[in-house]
């Protein structure tokens, strides 16, 4: 579920509490979730967690003690609220039930793990779960805006059937999504905050027929990727693309598209949206096809049909980069082999582009469909290396050159 994820939580240390819940369940996997991504785990309990789930469990998981009303102590090495709460850098408390997040709005601290959290400083966040007239409650509804205003990160409840067969708001969200918002709560850029990021992905598909079509290797990974990256660092994300590579957080806004004028209408939508273009980032990754079918069949063409050989008539292509405005500012991908960076100016001239991210493919290296890849940053100022490396760790390093265009 998380392989498309480096170790970005590396180093970084993260308190989970844990409810007495139905959901409890998926706290297991919230917890091995972090750890695959680097972070040091403990957890805190309520007295009505364990009665879904001992903590031998966590503890078997984690590594580490877990803190409960039994377990507190204060001898050395010590296991006690005040302790834990110096020890972590996050806070999370997942599932969270309507009595927790109701009390955390009220200051009250009459548990462990309310004690835990009321001593916790640093960045907080609770995923409630509970039954929709619970999680409706105009009650419940105040104490979320309270916490809210009070700059502890909601991770929203999924509408789904619930444990008591109800339909509707209440559901923990899903693990991984959870895991998105931590990430973003880390990630999270000052400067990226308000900006607007449209991102185009994938490769485009040209109907030849009714199950046939002219495309391109693109996996779509680095667009994923950059999509993501902007999306943990702050921004508001429109997503355009032709294949999914992986879940992306339902924070993102996705739009699917297939054939190139249904890429352009998509980022001219955007562009119509944009209220200020000086904050808003156009970042065109999608593999567009330079050459389309010259007609498409609106039927399956037959075998028959098509004869022995079959002569497919291709005309030119509408170029997007080329036919958009560029008031936002706008930064296009190319993939050469050969001369790349003459032809990378060239393009940043003509199509008046403010950046290129610029990959160079040989017989032993190829971008596409690989979890790895090599840019080098071209400006009409700068040219710069930003090295060989997962796809993610580059979108990081590609919104930070973009800091200064």
């Amino acid at each position: 579920m998380i392989n498309h994820l480096p170790k970005l939580l590396e180093g970084k240390k993260i308190i989970l509490g844990v409810c007495g819940s139905i959901a409890v369940y998926k706290s297991i996997e919230i917890l091995r979730f972090l750890e695959k991504l680097g972070a040091e785990i403990r957890v805190v309990m309520s007295e009505n967690a364990k009665e879904f789930i001992q903590p031998l469990l966590f503890e078997a998981l984690s590594h580490h003690q877990v803190l409960h009303k039994d377990s507190q102590n204060w001898r050395k090495p010590p296991c006690n609220h005040i302790e834990l709460a110096r020890w972590g850098d996050m806070f999370l408390i997942a599932p969270t039930t309507a009595n927790t997040l109701n009390k955390v709005a009220c200051g009250i601290a009459d548990n462990i793990l309310l004690e835990s959290f009321l001593a916790f400083d640093k960045i907080k966040a609770i995923a409630p779960a509970a039954n929709t007239k619970m999680i409706e409650n105009p009650i419940t509804k105040k104490s979320l805006e309270v916490l809210s205003q009070m700059n502890i990160t909601i991770i929203a409840s999924q509408s789904k059937e619930l444990a008591c067969k109800e339909i509707g708001n209440g559901g923990l969200a899903e693990p991984l999504e959870i895991i998105y918002e931590v990430l973003r709560m880390f990630f999270k850029d000052n400067f990226w905050l308000q900006k607007k990021v449209c991102i185009s992905s994938g490769g485009s598909k040209e109907k030849i027929d009714n199950v046939r079509y002219l495309s391109n290797f693109s996996s779509g990974k680095m667009g994923a990727n950059l999509a993501l990256s902007a999306y943990f660092l702050g921004a508001e994300v429109r997503y355009i693309y032709s294949a999914e590579s992986y879940p992306l957080p339902l924070g993102i806004n996705k739009i699917k598209v297939q054939s190139t004028q249904e890429y352009l209408q998509a980022i001219q939508n955007w562009q119509q949206k944009i209220q200020n273009p000086k904050n808003s980032y156009l970042i065109m990754n999608a593999a567009i096809s330079d050459y389309i079918p010259q007609t498409s069949a609106s039927k399956k063409l037959k075998k028959q049909e098509i004869g022995k050989e079959w002569n497919l008539l291709l005309k030119e292509n509408i170029d997007i980069l080329q036919s958009i405005e560029k008031s936002q500012i706008t930064i296009g991908f190319k993939l050469e082999d050969e001369n790349g960076i003459n032809n990378a100016l060239q393009t940043l001239h003509k199509k008046s582009l403010d950046a290129i991210c610029l990959n160079e493919i040989s017989s032993n290296f190829t971008p596409m469909d690989s979890k790895e890849n090599k840019i080098l940053w071209v400006t009409k100022d700068l040219q710069k290396n930003l090295g060989y490396a997962d796809k993610l760790h580059l979108s990081f390093a590609i919104f930070n050159e973009a800091k200064h265009l």
